[in-house]
């Protein structure tokens, strides 16, 4: 989780700079070329990466570094056929008032270093090698960082700021290549026959919700970029996403949990698996509940504290965006792979874009830039009761033992509760948004604290938790 936290944070980071340093044009012509890669890549990984976690269940220990490196060498080729989308892109970019000029070129060999590192994190969480995982993210997230900002602040084009990501791209493959055979030394015994068939069996369904997962994050941007000016999307993309370092939460526990998951489920234990789900979930919940309604609450002060008055317009999608976050609480699809129903996560995401498209269009030429995460916010709360619902079918249990539905309701009580206090308070304070900001923050955190003690949201045991989690020994 740290790592991960401290991975987000620099890429909020360069986003903060980027805005600051560079005109609303050329941040969304950036913002443009980014998303594009961002999109290419999702569609190369076809699931792979993912696919470490279950098999490494059932390939020998002896086989587990062949198994890695195979789906390294495979994602590499895969790449290579993937680099013709960019190569498209930078012809056809130009129509919709993206003028590229070439800048895809350079993205096609950060792709190619990219793809074959991707599933490193999970082949170490996969050995128990956590802390390595986390360095490797850790590393990346400030290189990506360097890569961005030092050329924008010593005033480079962008065609250097994404040779710069070529070049980041090329360390973080020697940094990862250095770790894989630092924990995975020595030689490895032979994989199965088939296991490539059996790995795409399981991959490519899990892929294509992948694919159409992130089609859906991204789907509502290239709509905003093919109905709207680049001014606007550049204020949109400021305002559109959930704050990461909260559903980051969640799936770093269920990354944690998936080995876990998977071996209770092949045990065939439902009760200690829905068990140990619900009692993540809880536990998430008090954290994520009320620094979503925080969010909610101050998104004015926080898009012009972090982006400059100038993209206050984002808060509208910010605030959209921020409300997903309500069921972000566990991740849906771990469970699901965990359980082997990789289809299923493909029927949500194919629901989701569909729904998602269909509202969209209509939704931006009614609405504006406040139209597509509208849609998105719709789509979100569909999928998540579909995705309950299978879970429950796979398991053979009601709904109620999939999801803690009381203890939910009770915590998301408080934390509303402590968000409306905040919300009166901020009204009524005349000063700037900063300044409101520092002002609403503490006292909504010791409200919080405050109500969940008195309710019993917060349990001691979990304030000694907290208190260990962050390094402060308790005397109790």
């Amino acid at each position: 989780m740290l790592s991960r936290a401290i991975t987000i944070a620099s890429q909020i980071a360069s986003i903060i700079c980027l805005t600051r340093l560079l005109s609303k044009e050329t941040f969304g012509l950036l913002s443009f070329l980014l998303l594009a890669y961002a999109t290419v890549t999702t569609l190369a990984q076809i699931g792979l990466p993912e696919s470490i976690y279950y098999f490494f269940e059932r390939v020998a220990v002896t086989a587990k570094k062949n198994f890695a490196l195979l789906t390294s060498k495979t994602l590499f080729f895969i790449g290579i056929g993937a680099s013709s989308i960019l190569i498209i892109l930078n012809y056809l970019a130009p129509k919709f008032g993206f003028d590229v000029q070439g800048l895809f070129f350079p993205l096609i060999l950060l792709l190619l270093l990219d793809l074959p590192v991707t599933p490193l994190p999970n082949v170490l969480i996969a050995i128990d090698r956590t802390k390595a995982a986390a360095w490797f993210n850790i590393v990346s997230g400030l290189l990506q960082f360097t890569a961005l900002v030092l050329p924008v602040f010593l005033g480079y084009p962008l065609k250097i700021i994404v040779i710069c990501l070529a070049i980041y791209g090329a360390i973080r493959f020697l940094f990862g290549a250095f770790l894989f055979f630092k924990f995975l030394p020595g030689e490895s015994s032979a994989l199965p026959k088939g296991i490539l068939k059996e790995q795409f069996h399981y991959s490519i369904p899990l892929g294509i919700s992948q694919m159409l997962w992130g089609l859906n994050r991204q789907l509502d941007k290239y709509i905003v970029a093919a109905f709207l000016p680049v001014a606007i999307y550049a204020e949109y993309t400021v305002g559109s996403w959930e704050i990461p370092l909260i559903p980051a939460i969640a799936y770093s526990v269920a990354s944690v949990m998936m080995p876990q998951l998977v071996s209770l489920n092949l045990e065939r234990k439902t009760s200690e698996l829905l068990d140990l789900w619900n009692r993540s979930i809880r536990k998430v919940a008090i954290i994520v509940l009320p620094l979503t309604v925080l969010f909610l609450v101050i998104a004015e002060e926080f898009i012009v504290l972090m982006f400059s008055e100038k993209y206050i317009a984002a808060a509208v999608p910010f605030r959209i965006y921020t409300l997903i976050i309500f069921q972000r609480v566990a991740a849906y699809s771990s469970m699901l792979k965990a359980l082997g129903e990789t289809k299923v996560i493909i029927y949500s995401a194919v629901y989701m874009v569909v729904i998602n498209l269909l509202l969209s269009i209509p939704f931006v030429m009614w609405l504006g830039m406040s139209g597509p995460p509208l849609a998105t916010l719709i789509a979100n709360i569909f999928t998540w009761g579909y995705a309950l619902k299978k879970i429950s079918n796979a398991l053979n249990v009601p709904v109620a033992q999939v999801f803690p539905f009381r203890i939910y309701l009770k915590t998301l009580g408080v934390a509303c509760a402590t968000g409306l206090l905040m919300w009166l308070l901020k009204e009524n304070l005349v000063m700037g948004h900063p300044a409101k900001l520092f002002v609403t923050v503490p006292i909504f955190i010791a409200g919080y604290a405050l109500l969940a003690s008195l309710s019993k949201v917060m349990s001691k045991e979990d304030w000694r938790g907290f208190a260990r989690s962050i390094g402060i020994r308790s005397a109790g």
